[in-house]
């Protein structure tokens, strides 16, 4: 059972930017974790990457506006120098991804929402792809009423 996932930026900025062909699942997972028990979490680094990234592409304000509602929707967490040193030490190819997946277990994560599961395969985390989020937010007796038959 997954208590607390983090959003990686890429799901993010598929509904901020409604980049198809991944929007509208994208869309669809974030509206489901909101309205569902299930903590999520987004990375600081995420929120400095998506300010700089809209700002870049609409305007200053919509930057803040992001931002903003980001903070207000989801915990936002940390990056710390053992993150950093973790993610130098492991096997992630991607500098980047292994600070986020690093921050989000320190910060008590079971799971990553990205469809950039590769990016995170050195990760021991769950790694959840928008079109699969609804198996993993359904209620567990129903869940084991479908595999016990």
């Amino acid at each position: 059972m997954i208590n607390k996932l983090l959003i990686d930026t890429n799901v993010i900025l598929d509904t901020i930017f409604k980049r198809e062909p991944f929007y509208y699942h994208s869309r669809c997972a974030i509206e489901s974790i909101i309205n569902s028990d299930l903590k999520a979490c987004v990375s600081v680094q995420s929120m400095s990457d998506i300010f700089y990234l809209v700002s870049k592409n609409k305007t200053q304000a919509d930057s803040w506006k992001a931002i903003e509602k980001m903070s207000l929707i989801f915990e936002v967490i940390g990056i710390t120098s053992d993150d950093s040193m973790d993610s130098l030490c492991s096997g992630f190819s991607d500098y980047e991804d292994g600070l986020i997946a690093f921050s989000a277990k320190r910060n008590g994560a079971d799971a990553i929402l990205t469809r950039n599961e590769k990016d995170f395969f050195e990760s021991d985390l769950i790694l959840i792809n928008p079109k699969e989020i609804d198996k993993y937010l359904r209620d567990p007796f129903e869940a084991n009423s479908i595999i016990i038959g």
